[in-house]
């Protein structure tokens, strides 16, 4: 039953990864469901992650679906972002990000909803090189913080920071979103594993499930464009709103 709990997550956590992020909201908790001490399913979690994500990388990539030039300003300083969030972490309650987040995400389904067309086309050549790398730095620090900090939804935010302040369209929004996360997993797996925080069973059950997650999600929000991957962050956000306040009040 453990086997086919973590196979299933893995598979359906890739997909939505893929599609808009937001994949561990599914993952996490059934690692939880099934026993897994919480810094041993972060940590696994984390090393299952990696080859999916390159693979949707690779996806991306070869659909002309990442800005590289771009995004990569963006890795570095979300590196720092997770540095500077793991300090937050130890000094600062949770609580104080969480009441944040629950003004932050209702504001920002508001915005979306004003712009619906948001996304829709790629419009990011109409910003100066200078705002493309200003803002692509600032992307990756704000979500890495927060990514490092607290964690849910991150992919999430990346894409919606991308697609909103960089204009680019839905579908390269969520590659370069890929393409910045792996660099963040590839540090964090070689941080678990060599802390020994890793269920290496549960990690050769999730690797393929995530893996096939992952290129069946790249697949779909390639051929489906944004009026697929729209939805889909909207659902995310939901989720993420309901944990906020289970985990707030209850």
């Amino acid at each position: 039953m453990e086997i086919i709990v973590v196979f299933i997550a893995y598979f359906f956590g890739g997909i939505v990864d893929s599609v808009c992020g937001g994949g561990g909201l599914i993952i996490l908790p059934a690692l939880f469901a099934i026993g897994v001490p919480a810094h041993i399913a972060v940590g696994t979690n984390q090393v299952s992650m990696l080859p999916g994500i390159v693979t949707s990388v690779a996806k991306f990539y070869k659909s002309g679906k990442i800005d590289v030039k771009n995004a990569i300003y963006a890795a570095p300083f979300g590196l720092i972002g997770g540095f500077v969030g793991a300090k937050l972490n130890m000094l600062v309650s949770e609580s104080y990000l969480q009441i944040l987040l629950l003004v932050l995400i209702p504001v920002l389904t508001v915005v979306t909803l004003f712009k619906p067309n948001a996304g829709d086309e790629d419009r990011s050549g109409e910003n100066s090189r200078r705002k493309m790398i200003v803002l692509s730095a600032v992307i990756g620090f704000v979500v890495g913080t927060y990514h490092a900090f607290y964690g849910p939804a991150s992919g999430t935010f990346y894409l919606l920071a991308f697609a909103m302040l960089l204009n680019y369209d839905l579908v390269t929004a969520n590659g370069n979103t890929r393409f910045v996360t792996m660099f963040v997993s590839a540090v964090s797996s070689i941080t678990y594993a060599l802390s020994g925080c890793v269920n290496w069973t549960y990690v050769l059950i999730a690797v393929p499930a995530y893996i096939v997650g992952n290129y069946v999600g790249a697949s779909l929000a390639i051929s489906k464009g944004a009026k697929f991957v729209r939805p889909m962050y909207y659902v995310i956000l939901t989720v993420l709103f309901i944990k906020l306040i289970k985990d707030f009040f209850f």
